[in-house]
């Protein structure tokens, strides 16, 4: 990484117009005006572990370190650099790497939680546009994981695409986009088969030059083979999925961002296996429209579409108007979001942990008896 001379906005003000492919706008401009030092420059992470961070920057690719002062303020707040952010980077003497000094606030990322007291959340990819869920049409398929696919997009601030890849292997496939679409009120969903390239010419334009997206959906679903037919090339290793249950192993360790030969970038992720939700109830209400419509009509402004008197999700259910899969899977998620919600905070989480003990006390006591 060395120093080049910018076309400029005015006085000290570089635009760095070659980071624009890769998603660089005037917001990103004015936020690298308002916190950068002298002898700094913007760079895009292409993909960051253990600390080591390649990085993106107007003169090409660049393997850079974040500083201690940096990685200790990261630490502090529970964040990680992750593959998308944008960051201000600065040049050090001979071969060593640059220095990660700054990080530029984000804009939609996609979060994930993890488990423990106190809460806590992993960013999986950030300043996206597009959110591509992933499912294959064989035994991969799965409504209930699409469901919770969607309650995480939602809240990430994306624009949230199902993608149901293998449409050559199911003669059906129209009637398994249905039971999607049936399950995504108002999201585009599209059938595509990497492999004879049907359905794919509809992915490209939802990516054009300087927009971003990631693939997200589980192992087997067809991510990669999915990001080889967008590159043109073979970018990624891809294995056989195992006939017995569907499942693919692990093709990709490492999320990287890849920039489209027609335009806008990509960012593949490996195979999750558990998504813990971020959601918040509005993005839960977001992903099951349907219900939350219902819900607007329940006697009290807190049911929670139980046993309570008056509630127009359970007369709903009761009509045959909702699907009880659906509706118990809606359940199940919002006592997650829930859940989630209270172990963030630290307090709550301990006051939980201390009322479950006391319930184990008493049922021990009983037994006693």
């Amino acid at each position: 990484m060395t120093q080049q001379n910018h076309s400029s906005a005015g006085p000290g003000l570089p635009t760095f117009d070659s980071l624009a492919p890769f998603g660089w706008s005037p917001a990103h401009a004015e936020a690298f005006r308002t916190i950068a030092s002298p002898g700094c420059e913007p760079g895009r992470v292409v993909a960051a572990s253990r600390g080591l961070v390649l990085a993106q920057t107007a003169l090409g690719e660049c393997w850079a370190v974040p500083t201690g002062r940096l990685r200790e303020r990261l630490q502090r707040t529970g964040l990680s650099l992750c593959s998308g952010d944008w960051i201000l980077l600065q040049a050090n003497p001979g071969p060593s790497k640059a220095s990660v000094v700054e990080l530029i606030p984000r804009g939609a990322s996609l979060t994930r939680s993890w488990t423990g007291a106190g809460g806590g959340s992993q960013c999986l990819a950030a300043n996206l546009d597009v959110i591509l869920l992933v499912m294959g049409l064989d035994r991969n398929f799965n409504p209930a994981r699409m469901e919770r696919l969607l309650s995480l997009a939602w809240g990430s601030g994306a624009r949230p695409v199902a993608v149901l890849t293998k449409r050559d292997l199911n003669p059906q496939w129209e009637a398994f986009t249905a039971r999607i679409e049936g399950v995504a009120p108002g999201v585009r969903v599209q059938a595509i088969s990497a492999w004879t390239g049907e359905g794919l010419e509809a992915l490209p334009e939802l990516l054009p030059e300087g927009r971003t997206g990631v693939l997200v959906g589980s192992s087997g679903a067809g991510k990669s083979t999915l990001l080889n037919a967008l590159m043109g090339s073979d970018v990624r290793r891809t294995r056989e999925v195992r006939a017995s249950d569907g499942r693919g192993r692990h093709t990709t360790s490492l999320r990287e961002l890849f920039l489209l030969p027609g335009g806008g970038c990509l960012i593949d992720t490996p195979g999750i296996r558990e998504v813990g939700l971020c959601a918040e109830g509005s993005d839960l209400d977001t992903a099951f429209s349907d219900i939350a419509s219902l819900a607007q009509g329940c006697r009290f402004r807190d049911c929670t579409h139980g046993a309570e008197p008056g509630c127009a999700v359970q007369a709903a259910l009761a009509e045959g108007a909702i699907d009880p899969d659906r509706y118990g899977h809606y359940l199940r998620l919002r006592r997650e979001v829930a859940f989630e919600a209270a172990r963030s905070d630290e307090h709550l989480w301990r006051e939980r942990e201390e009322k479950w003990r006391r319930i184990s006390k008493l049922q021990k006591s009983f037994k006693k008896r």
